[in-house]
């Protein structure tokens, strides 16, 4: 198990040093100016200083192994956008929000999803397993920036059951948090449902049932170990995806998240803060990756014997 970890840790030191230097690279193609109309108006000789003082007036190669030098050490570099802030200063102040608010989504999406795919595969045919579908294809066929203004106008300003918006109590979080979960609870219900109906029908669970044992053992016993495993797959990226959150859903609910900073920075060529931000991203999903590997390994010994080989 120790080398299957340390081959993925490897594996995931890689895949991060090929993003940043991609991103520093595609960052130095982008059309414009990061000091935008400043630049226009200022002296050469001020435009010169400016560009030493974030290190522009150095060659690429020289640019590029002084900026992985500062990662390394945890240095995203200073925001063009706001000088007196560094990339890491925004991502502190803004991604709790985003964090909290995936969180609380992931773990909505997991209870809700697992459960209507359990219960839709062992009422297979019946009026439960339709119910479970549907409500997924509702889930799949609407898309958070479509159903985060529905559930703030009805639900938060017509009807004033819940908050419309705002970032303050925790009833503030349930419209915005069921608005990003329901996308995640409709694929995980799908191949929950898809794992499990696969498994009962291998051998060892028709002789589980055989042997007389009760359903909630075969479930809990037999059934759901192996019918996990793909789930625990996509869990990887999903939970990604959930937890950093979406500008929509943000914007709609008015909550302080990293999403906004994210476009803000791309629209006013802060090269510093989209290259911060986009290695960020990657570290997220890289780290939840290799922990979704760790995961698959200790329930799958398999796959630890697989890679050996």
């Amino acid at each position: 198990m120790l080398k299957y970890v340390l081959r993925r840790f490897i594996y995931m030191i890689v895949t991060l040093w090929v993003i940043i230097t991609a991103t520093f690279f595609l960052m130095k193609l982008l059309p414009g100016n990061p000091f935008g109309e400043v630049a226009a108006k200022l002296p050469p000789e001020n435009l010169a200083i400016l560009k030493a003082q974030y290190g522009l007036d150095k060659p690429e190669w020289q640019q590029y192994l002084q900026y992985l030098g500062n990662v390394a050490q945890g240095d995203l570099g200073v925001s063009y956008q706001f000088p007196t802030r560094t990339v890491v200063e925004v991502i502190k102040q803004s991604f709790p929000a985003s964090l909290e608010l995936g969180v609380e989504s992931l773990i909505i999406a997991i209870i809700i999803g697992l459960s209507l795919g359990i219960v839709a595969a062992l009422k297979h045919n019946k009026w439960q397993d339709h119910s479970a579908m549907i409500i997924a294809l509702i889930g799949i066929s609407i898309p958070s920036f479509v159903l985060a203004p529905l559930l703030s106008l009805y639900v938060g300003n017509k009807w004033g059951i819940l908050p419309p918006g705002l970032w303050e109590g925790p009833e503030n979080r349930i419209l915005p948090a069921f608005a990003l979960a329901l996308g995640t609870i409709a694929t995980l219900a799908r191949m929950m449902r898809a794992s499990m109906l696969e498994v009962a029908s291998l051998d060892y669970i028709k002789t589980a049932k055989s042997k007389g044992l009760s359903t909630r053992k075969i479930v809990t016993g037999h059934m759901l170990r192996n019918a996990i495993l793909p789930v625990v797959t996509i869990l990887g990226p999903i939970a990604v995806g959930v937890i950093t959150g979406t500008l929509v859903v943000e914007n709609v609910f008015v909550i302080p998240g990293l999403g906004y900073q994210f476009v803000s920075s791309i629209t006013t060529l802060d090269y510093t803060m989209i290259t911060g931000l986009t290695i960020f991203y990657a570290a997220i999903l890289i780290v939840v990756m290799f922990l979704t590997d760790i995961a698959y390994g200790l329930i799958d010994p398999r796959i630890r014997m697989s890679g050996r080989r």
